[in-house]
């Protein structure tokens, strides 16, 4: 027989009593976390991407696909040459690095060879007593100064002389520290040449290198239809040296022979003529209509021949001052 002991014990007796309000079992309540969630719990970080997303049920189709968007554009930002790789082309080689480029000099080159710097036109001048009426006049000339700035000697052997235009003028009444010249050669200019005539001057100017040299021509003409009549030229200069075909540009200049027309001598109609002849002084000289009408006529042609660009002697910068068209 069993002893008191061995006997099983009778578990207690349960009595079946009504529940009150406020006596219910407490369940386990979802955290705030939880609830943003969607009710589940929340993945841990260790797991992958991939779980996260099947654990997350509040997470759409549409965020899930614009976050691997998101994640491809930063791999395609991070490969420069993914458009070549993608074509299957070898990336381009970078340009190679260039290094600044040295500083020029601002400075111009220096010029070689020979080149004109000046031109002068030199007046007639009495070579003589001016109280003798056998003094003559000397010859116009036209001065060059060259330097010659190769590291070789240079040698003119020609100036090429274009007559560019040329007009007559007639006396219309009568009443009573420099460079020196190392050459002059004569010109002798035709009395009433074609434009576009051209002479060929034979010189012979030799410069050492870096030397400067000047030289003239002097201009005369054939004998002319009176002693008083005036021939004007505007003629254009180049040099030929060193055998070059090309010319070197020597500049435009207007040559007088014998010498400039001046108001005083009655080439043209000056203030002080045109004065007189519209107060007429019965103690002084009368001009005759045809004395008028060639002063007028001679004004007016001077005057567009010198309006033109020449360099112009001081007789004729002041004759052409001193014309009254």
């Amino acid at each position: 027989m069993a002893t008191a002991e061995e006997q099983p014990r009778k578990a207690p007796e349960q009595h079946d009593q009504p529940l009150h309000r406020g006596d219910e079992p407490e369940t386990a309540r979802p955290t705030a976390t939880e609830e943003a969630s969607g009710g589940g719990a929340l993945p841990s970080p260790e797991q992958g991407f991939l779980q996260r997303l099947d654990q997350r049920p509040g997470l759409t189709a549409l965020v899930a696909l614009s976050t691997f968007a998101a994640l491809a554009i930063g791999v395609l930002a991070a490969v420069p040459d993914w458009r070549d790789m993608l074509a299957g082309d070898e990336p381009a080689a970078a340009p190679p690095a260039t290094s600044a480029a040295a500083p020029t000099s601002s400075a111009a080159p220096r010029p070689t060879g020979p080149r004109v710097i000046d031109l002068v036109v030199r007046d007639s001048e009495l070579n003589g007593d001016p109280n003798d009426v056998n003094t003559g006049l000397t010859r116009p000339a036209v001065e060059f100064t060259l330097l010659n700035r190769a590291a070789q000697r240079s040698v003119t052997t020609r100036v090429l002389v274009t007559v560019e235009e040329s007009i007559v003028v007639e006396q219309c009444g009568s009443q009573g520290g420099a460079l020196t010249v190392s050459g002059a050669y004569d010109v002798e200019l035709p009395l009433r040449p074609a434009p576009g005539t051209v002479l060929k001057v034979p010189v012979s100017q030799q410069q050492a290198a870096d030397e400067a040299d000047r030289f003239a021509l002097r201009f005369t003409t054939a004998p002319r239809q009176e002693p008083t009549t005036i021939h004007l030229y505007r003629l254009t200069f180049e040099l030929l040296a060193d055998g070059n075909a090309t010319g070197l540009p020597a500049g435009t200049a207007v040559v007088s022979v014998p010498d400039a027309p001046s108001g005083a001598d009655a080439y043209f109609m000056d203030e002080d003529r045109e004065k007189r002849l519209n107060n007429p002084d019965p103690d002084s000289y009368q001009y005759s209509d045809e004395e008028i009408a060639c002063l007028k006529g001679n004004s007016t042609v001077l005057k567009e021949f010198l309006n033109k660009d020449a360099e112009l002697s001081p007789d004729m910068a002041q004759a052409k001052a001193e014309i009254k068209a």
